[in-house]
């Protein structure tokens, strides 16, 4: 079944078909013809299993997440863009042929797939690149396990330093508040509230002494409480000792602890952090220099990035000459409209019709005794008449107007088309390059190099 065939082995069959023996400088161009029709018809064939097989995960894979089908299908996709590649070579092969040019380049392509099922990445290489990716994979097993080992070390410490960023927020927060029973606006504010309530009570007491001798007495009892906590306000503000300085304390001694709880932690964690580190930076760097792909997308990426502006002007430069484009063919037809021959004799007489026939009615509506009605139609007339030399006027102001406007929009599109001119000549470069870089990035991707053999003439 096709579900049960590896990626290596779609590849060996790949190899099988024999692509690069049809650039052979020794082959006659009956039998090179002939191999040519044999390889499009096996490639087309391992299109078909190819794609099958890639489809088979979005549509079979029952329980199978979307991002999960994507990496199982990866190494599928690779191969499709190999066969894109092969194809293309064919073609440039079938194309010297017709044209009599030399052979193109004989090329080579990788003979094994190989990749990590958990990132989703496959490239194919040769002999050396497979042993290159093994060793790679090795030092990767060897970085995941010190990560592994340092991730119980790791946590603790981001524990402690959550836990100490929270006590941290909590003795700010106290720090504050002992800062500002420092001020002296602090007991300033108190002493304020007890006079009033001391002068208020007080009033109240000696207001109802007379008629209402019990609410009196606890009026001026509270006027004597007040001024009793006078004495112990300003004692307790200048008292150190309070609730919150001692808070204040215990949040510094715990502080203090978990620092060096954490020191000791950082200090027993930090040799293994480092070799972390060092493994890492080694790694992404045997990564870059082994992934020549990654180099060139990188590349392509930036020439990408530079294009963009100029890319999205281009664009916009033509969706706005194609807007004034309709414009101008707009009012192309309607001068073509007004300037064909009797345009505006018809209006004229148009309106000589109108006036005949408001005559005609009214004279009509005369005769019958209705003078009023006659005299409306008799009016309509006399505007229409009025009108044919206004409308010789209108005619006028419109030709020069529809005209005016042409011009504009041809000269607005004149200096789209500069600007579109200069921007293009800026972009070519760039653009050319974007196609180069795509085309030596697919055929870098699938593994395809050039052999060291010249061309043969023939």
């Amino acid at each position: 079944m096709i579900e049960q065939q590896s990626p290596q082995d779609y590849l060996d069959d790949l190899h099988a078909i024999g692509v690069t023996s049809l650039f052979q400088p020794h082959l006659t161009t009956r039998d090179r013809a002939a191999g040519i029709r044999r390889v499009r018809q096996e490639l087309g064939r391992m299109r078909t299993e190819l794609t099958l097989h890639r489809d088979a995960f979005s549509e079979n894979g029952s329980g199978m997440s979307a991002d999960e089908a994507k990496r199982r299908a990866a190494p599928l996709n690779l191969l499709l863009l190999l066969h894109e590649q092969l194809v293309e070579e064919v073609g440039d092969l079938e194309r010297s042929l017709s044209s009599g040019k030399p052979l193109p380049y004989r090329f080579e392509f990788g003979r094994f797939i190989f990749g990590d099922v958990e990132t989703g990445e496959w490239f194919v290489g040769g002999q050396e690149q497979y042993d290159d990716w093994l060793h790679i994979q090795q030092f990767k097993r060897r970085l995941d396990a010190l990560r592994q080992k340092g991730q119980p070390a790791r946590e603790q410490l981001i524990g402690l330093r959550g836990e100490l960023e929270a006590l941290t927020a909590e003795h700010d927060k106290t720090q504050a508040k002992i800062e500002s029973r420092q001020k002296r606006a602090f007991v300033v504010r108190r002493l304020g509230m007890l006079v009033i309530l001391i002068a208020a009570s007080g009033t109240v007491g000696l207001y109802y002494w007379n008629t209402q001798r019990d609410f009196s007495l606890v009026a001026l009892g509270l006027t004597a409480v007040c001024a009793l906590l006078i004495p112990i306000v300003i004692a307790n503000w200048k008292n150190p000792r309070t609730r919150t300085a001692r808070r204040q304390r215990k949040l510094e001694a715990q502080i203090l602890e978990l620092r060096q709880e954490g020191a000791q932690h950082r200090q027993s964690y930090q040799p293994l952090e480092l070799q972390i580190k060092a493994l890492e930076v080694h790694y992404n760097r045997m990564m870059d220099n082994w992934e020549a792909a990654r180099l060139v997308k990188n590349r392509l990426d930036t020439f990408i990035e530079e294009g963009q502006p100029l890319r999205e002007r281009v664009e916009s430069i033509r969706a706005e000459l194609e807007d004034l484009r309709q414009q101008r063919d707009k009012l192309l037809r309607k001068l073509e409209r007004r300037q064909k021959r009797g345009a505006f004799a018809r209006r004229m007489i148009l309106h000589l019709l109108l006036v005949l026939a408001s005559g005609a009615l009214g004279f009509y509506l005369h005769y019958k005794g209705e003078q009023d009605y006659a005299s409306v139609m008799y009016g309509l007339g006399a505007f229409c008449i009025l009108l044919v030399p206004l409308a010789y006027i209108d005619w006028k102001n419109r030709d020069g107007k529809l005209e005016s406007n042409l011009r504009k929009i041809e000269t607005r599109m004149l200096q789209l088309q500069t600007e579109g001119k200069q921007v293009m000549k800026r972009y070519h470069p760039i653009e050319l390059q974007i196609k180069t870089l795509i085309a030596q990035y697919k055929r870098t991707r699938a593994g395809i190099t050039e052999s060291n053999e010249s061309p043969a003439l023939f």
